[in-house]
C-alpha cells in the first residue's frame, strides 16, 4: 500500500486513491517452529509493572498533535464538511435508497466489508454472538450477505446480541444508542443479563451470557464480533485509555463464548499503549492469523480499525488461567486496565517491529485525512470537488461490484421494512461550538452556562411542537397480563424511553450545571381525593428506585384501603417502565377511564373505579413489596407498553411536564440575562449551534 499521498498532488489519480482506500490492510506474519508466538508460562503471566513502548508513544504524540488542530473548528461545520468530503458517502445513500437493503448504516456498510474480504463466515450453518451490537446494523447485514451468497433453503442461521439495555433507565444516554427500532422487534433474541443492564463491563454478566450461548447454542459459537465504543469527546487524545477496559470485556466474552476454529472480530482504535500491544499478542497467540482492517466505507480521519482473528485455537497452553486472571482484572472496579497484560520481556521483538509498522501505517492514513480535510475546508477549491465527485462516484461503483451487492426479497429480511425506518423523533441544534470553545464554556462562570441552557431551551420548544391535548383511548379486548421482570435496581434516572431524547439530554445538563434534578422540581404529587400523596426525591444514599416504589407502595395501599372514584397526577413524570407499567394497570384494570390535560398542572386524572374484588391490586402491591425477588423493572411486557398509543401519550405528558419545568427553573425571572450576553453584545455573535443530537 502507498503512503505516499499528501493533499494536494498533482499527479496522483483517482484510481491510485481507490485502490488505497479499499486496501487499508495489514497482516502479522508469525514466525514458525520454535520461534512462533507463544503465550507466557502460567507463573509468569500478568505483568505487576508499568511500561510504555518509547516509539509508539512517539507516534501517539504525533497524531495528537495533528489531531489538535481542529480543536478550534465548530463540531457542527466540520462534522458536515467531512461528511460531504467522505469518498465513501455514496455507498450508504445507493444502499439505502436504490437496493432498499435493510437498516442500512455506516457500520452496515462496513461489516459486509469485513464479510466479503475475510473468510468469518464459512458456511450457511452458522451461529453468532453479537457484543455492543445497538442499534443491530451489523446482524441486518450479515442477513443480507447470508441471502446475496446462500439460497433460502441452505441458510441455517441462529444469532444472538448483546448491548446496553435502552430499556433500563440506569444506563447512561449519552453512553449508549437508545435506538430499539430493530431491537423492539427481535428483542427475544437480545441478552440483558439477570440485572437487565446489558452491562458486559460487569463480569457476572460476561459469565450470564458464557451460560446463556451455551444453552441456546449448544456451545457452537461461529462467530462473534465486537463493535463497542465510548464516547470520549471530552478527551480526544486519551481515547485509547478510555476504551481499553471495553476491549477487555469484549475480548473475555468472546473467549470464554467461541468455539474451537472459531472467528472473532472486535472494532479498536490506536494501538499505541502497552495495554493494547499486549492484547494483539494475546490474540496472535491464540488465533491461527489475526488482521487489522479499515473498510473503505469506514471514515478517513478517524482512528477505528477492525481487528479480524481467524480460527480459534481454543486449548491453547495456558489460556484458561490467562482468561481467569483477566477477569479478576475486570472484577476489580478501580482498575483502569491499562495495565499491560505481560512484561516487557515476554513480547517477542518481532512482533513489536510488526506492530509498530501497523500503527506507523494507520497513523499516517489518519494524519492524511485530517491535513487534507484541513486544506479542502481552508481553501474550497473547486476542482477538488469535482474530483470528489467523480470519486464517490468510482467507490460505490467499486462497492457494488467487489461486493456483488444485490437487493434483498422483503420476506427474507429480519424486521418489517416500515419499522427500522420510521423517524427517531425531532433533532434540536444546541450550543455545541469547537472543542475549545466547550472547553472554555465549561470552565466558565455560572451565568455564561445558563445563557447556554436557555438557548438550547429555546430550541427545544421551537422543535418539541407541544400539542394542546393528546390521550390514550381504551380499545384492549383481552385483560392486561402480568409479566413481572426483575434486575438491577436504577440508582439514578440516566436515560427513558418515555421522553424525546433532547429533552433528556437538556435535563442532564441541567442537572449537572445546577445539581438539581427537574424531575424533582416540578413537586409531583397525586391527589386521591381528598388526600395528597408526594412524590418526594430519593434520601441521602437511596436509589432513585427506592424513592419510586416508595410512591407507588403507597398510592396502591391507599386506593386499596379509600377505594377514591377518581385519582389525579399533577406535574408527574412518568419516565421509567416501573412507573409506566404501574399506570397502565391503573388504567385498564383499576379505573373505567382517564384523561391527559396539558393545562398548568399538567394533569392526568383515573376516574370511575371498576367494580371488584381488587385481587389484581392486592397481587400488585405484593409484588412491589417481594424485596427478597429483586428490584421490579417493569410489571408488564414491553410491548404492552412500547410504540403504541399509550407511549406516544405518555412521551407527550412527560415532554410537556419537562418543558415546563425547564421554563420555571430558566426563566427571565429566575436568572436575568448578563449584561455581556445581552443581544447586542459580542457574546452574542458567538457561532451559531454546532451540534445536533
Amino acid at each position: 500500500m502507498s503512503l505516499q499521498f499528501k493533499y494536494p498532488r498533482a499527479d496522483y489519480q483517482s484510481t491510485s486513491e481507490l485502490e488505497q482506500l479499499f486496501e487499508k490492510k495489514f497482516f502479522y506474519q508469525k514466525p514458525r517452529g520454535k520461534e512462533s508466538w507463544q503465550l507466557p508460562a502460567q507463573e509468569q503471566a500478568l505483568c505487576s509493572e508499568f511500561y510504555q513502548y518509547e516509539a509508539l508513544q512517539g507516534l501517539r504524540e504525533q497524531l495528537n498533535a495533528v489531531k489538535s488542530k481542529l480543536n478550534d473548528y465548530g463540531v457542527q461545520d466540520w462534522s458536515a464538511h467531512t461528511n460531504k468530503r467522505d469518498p465513501s458517502g455514496e455507498v450508504s445513500w445507493r444502499l439505502k435508497n436504490e437496493t432498499k437493503a435493510e437498516f442500512v448504516t455506516v457500520a452496515w456498510c462496513k461489516f459486509f466489508e469485513c464479510l466479503h474480504r475475510y473468510p468469518l463466515v464459512k458456511t450457511p450453518v452458522v451461529n453468532t454472538l453479537h457484543l455492543c451490537e445497538a442499534p443491530g446494523a451489523f446482524i441486518a447485514s450479515l442477513n443480507h450477505y447470508l441471502h446475496s451468497k446462500y439460497t433460502k433453503d441452505e441458510i441455517k442461521w441462529h444469532w444472538r446480541s448483546t448491548t446496553l439495555n435502552p430499556y433500563f433507565e440506569g444506563n447512561a444516554l449519552n453512553q449508549m444508542i437508545s435506538d430499539d427500532r430493530f431491537i423492539f422487534h427481535t428483542l427475544d433474541n437480545w441478552l440483558f443479563h439477570k440485572d437487565l443492564t446489558g452491562n458486559i463491563l460487569d463480569v457476572g454478566n460476561i459469565e450470564n451470557l458464557a451460560e446463556r450461548c451455551a444453552k441456546d447454542f449448544q456451545g457452537q459459537v461461529d462467530l462473534v464480533t465486537a463493535d463497542g465504543s465510548i464516547d470520549c469527546a471530552a478527551q480526544p487524545d486519551c481515547q485509547e485509555e478510555i476504551v481499553v477496559r471495553l476491549f477487555f470485556a469484549e475480548v473475555l466474552s468472546a473467549l470464554k463464548v467461541l468455539s474451537n476454529g472459531g472467528n472473532f472480530l472486535v472494532k479498536m482504535f490506536t494501538l499505541f499503549e502497552a495495554c493494547s500491544v499486549s492484547l494483539l499478542y494475546m490474540l496472535n497467540c491464540i488465533f491461527e492469523k489475526v488482521h487489522i482492517f479499515k473498510p473503505a466505507t469506514s471514515k478517513r480521519g478517524n482512528s477505528e480499525v477492525y481487528i479480524i482473528c481467524l480460527n480459534y485455537q481454543k486449548n491453547t497452553p495456558g489460556l484458561p488461567h490467562l482468561l481467569m486472571e483477566i477477569q479478576a482484572k475486570l472484577a476489580q472496579p478501580n482498575d483502569t486496565m491499562v495495565m499491560p497484560l505481560f512484561a516487557r520481556s515476554q513480547i517477542p521483538q518481532d512482533f513489536l517491529m510488526q506492530h509498530e509498522i501497523a500503527c506507523r501505517l494507520y497513523m499516517n492514513l489518519q494524519i492524511d485525512a485530517i491535513e487534507g480535510s484541513i486544506f479542502a475546508y481552508e481553501t474550497n477549491n473547486r476542482l477538488y470537488l469535482r474530483h470528489l465527485h467523480h470519486l464517490r462516484v468510482l467507490v460505490s461503483n467499486t462497492f457494488y461490484s467487489r461486493y456483488k451487492v444485490k437487493p434483498l426479497e422483503d420476506s427474507l429480511c429480519i424486521v418489517d421494512k416500515e419499522a427500522t425506518s420510521k423517524a427517531l423523533g425531532f433533532s434540536v441544534p444546541v450550543y455545541g461550538g469547537s472543542y475549545t470553545e466547550r472547553e472554555n464554556l465549561k470552565h466558565g462562570d455560572l451565568l455564561k452556562q445558563i445563557y447556554c441552557l436557555r438557548r438550547e431551551f429555546n430550541q427545544l420548544e421551537k422543535c418539541a411542537s407541544a400539542k394542546a391535548t393528546y390521550s390514550y383511548v381504551k380499545n384492549r379486548v383481552n385483560p392486561l397480563k402480568l409479566n413481572v421482570s426483575r434486575g438491577a435496581p436504577v440508582q439514578s434516572l440516566q436515560s427513558s424511553m418515555f421522553a424525546a431524547e433532547p429533552i433528556l439530554l437538556l435535563r442532564l445538563r441541567i442537572l449537572d450545571t445546577f445539581d438539581l434534578d427537574p424531575v424533582w422540581q416540578s413537586a409531583p404529587k397525586c391527589q386521591v381525593e381528598k388526600k395528597t400523596i408526594n412524590y418526594l426525591p430519593p434520601k441521602e444514599n437511596e436509589s432513585f428506585h427506592s424513592a419510586q416504589e416508595r410512591f407507588f407502595v403507597d398510592l396502591l395501599e391507599t386506593i386499596l384501603k379509600e377505594q377514591p372514584q377518581s385519582i389525579a397526577f399533577h406535574k408527574f413524570l412518568f419516565l421509567t417502565h416501573y412507573a409506566a407499567s404501574l399506570l397502565l394497570f391503573l388504567m385498564e384494570t383499576i379505573y373505567e377511564e382517564c384523561s391527559f390535560e396539558n393545562n398548568q398542572q399538567q394533569t392526568l386524572t383515573l376516574s370511575k373505579l371498576k367494580e371488584t374484588d381488587n385481587k389484581e391490586l392486592k397481587q400488585v402491591l405484593q409484588q412491589l413489596k417481594d424485596e427478597q425477588a429483586g428490584a421490579i423493572h417493569s410489571l408488564l411486557d414491553i410491548k404492552e407498553l412500547q410504540k403504541n398509543q399509550f407511549s406516544n401519550a405518555l412521551i407527550q405528558h412527560n415532554n410537556n411536564v419537562l418543558l415546563t419545568c425547564f421554563r420555571g427553573m430558566l426563566g427571565e425571572e429566575s436568572f436575568p440575562m448578563p449584561l455581556a450576553l445581552a443581544p447586542n453584545s459580542e457574546a452574542s455573535a458567538m457561532q451559531e449551534p454546532a451540534a445536533v443530537f
